[in-house]
């Protein structure tokens, strides 16, 4: 029994350790782009992570939101341009030439399709709600 307990322990962190390196490397930023939503429709936060070596990098995010929004909060690093775009949906395309993860959260929500990597440094993602 003891050495299915040790073997089933040693399996549990092999996977932990497998996974882990798809995200380990990479620090949220803190000046990520809120997308505040016309009419009191509220504010889709996008959370930007890069690797730690390009923190403080700047970089071009091209937003697509419903026609109104508007980009409020901080964005250093982050240079926003934003573009009308359907309801109920939020659009991100960079093209950094470094890995860049995107999540977007909207009222305390992660929406769909949740965390987006991009490996490549190029990329668009687009979350709904």
């Amino acid at each position: 029994m003891r050495n299915k307990v040790v073997l089933l322990s040693l399996v549990l962190l092999l996977l932990v350790v497998a996974v882990t390196p798809v995200s380990a490397g990479y620090m949220w930023c803190l000046t990520d782009p809120n997308i505040l939503l016309p009419s009191g429709g509220g504010v889709v936060h996008l959370m930007v992570g890069v690797p730690k070596e390009y923190k403080g990098v700047s970089f071009t995010l091209d937003v697509w939101a419903p026609a109104g929004s508007r980009v409020v909060g901080n964005t250093h690093g982050i240079n926003v341009v934003l573009h009308e775009g359907p309801a109920n949906q939020i659009t991100a395309s960079e093209n950094a030439g470094f890995p860049v993860m995107m999540v977007a959260k909207y009222r305390g929500q992660i929406l769909p399709p949740g965390e987006v990597y991009f490996i490549e440094g190029s990329g668009t993602a687009t979350w709904t709600w």
